[in-house]
């Protein structure tokens, strides 16, 4: 008997310290689903911003980085030819040569001392400024016009 009164559809059912029907069970059981959809839709719409701001974060750190190499390497190139007897604007044309990936307009190199100033033994500054955008929306409102400034030099002395 006891058998058969726990298989049957209209036995009750214990959950939470009540008897309930087993129509009523089924009934709650879906809307809890229900439920739980919605939280993680909720959920979801909460965390979504933050993930993809971080992620954005990522890619303008990330093309920071590269920018930055890339201004390194372009000063330190500028300083070697400066450095073998080349002039300002042979120095200025490598530079541009290793930074076609970057906007010309936005880059600034500075060569000191002058070409007619540089004798053998003497040290020749060569700095490369770039200011770079950055991508993300709110990241930007912390730097100026919502630009990056990028600074690299590189001394060496004439051969």
């Amino acid at each position: 008997m006891m058998l058969m009164l726990f298989f049957s559809k209209s036995a009750p059912v214990y959950c939470r310290g009540i008897f309930f029907k087993r129509q009523e069970v089924s009934t709650m059981e879906r809307n809890q689903r229900r439920g739980s959809k919605g939280q993680s839709l909720v959920e979801t719409a909460v965390i979504l911003p933050v993930v993809l701001l971080l992620i954005m974060g990522i890619i303008d750190f990330g093309l920071l980085f590269n920018n930055y190499i890339l201004i390194s390497n372009a000063s330190r190139e500028g300083a070697r030819r400066a450095s073998l007897g080349g002039t300002d604007e042979e120095i200025v044309q490598t530079i541009q040569n290793i930074t076609t990936a970057l906007e010309l307009a936005k880059l600034t190199i500075s060569i000191t001392p002058a070409y007619s100033s540089r004798g053998h033994g003497t040290e020749v500054k060569v700095t490369v400024s770039y200011k770079s955008e950055l991508i993300t929306p709110i990241i930007d409102k912390f730097f100026p016009d919502g630009e990056a400034v990028l600074n690299s030099a590189s001394i060496m002395r004439v051969e």
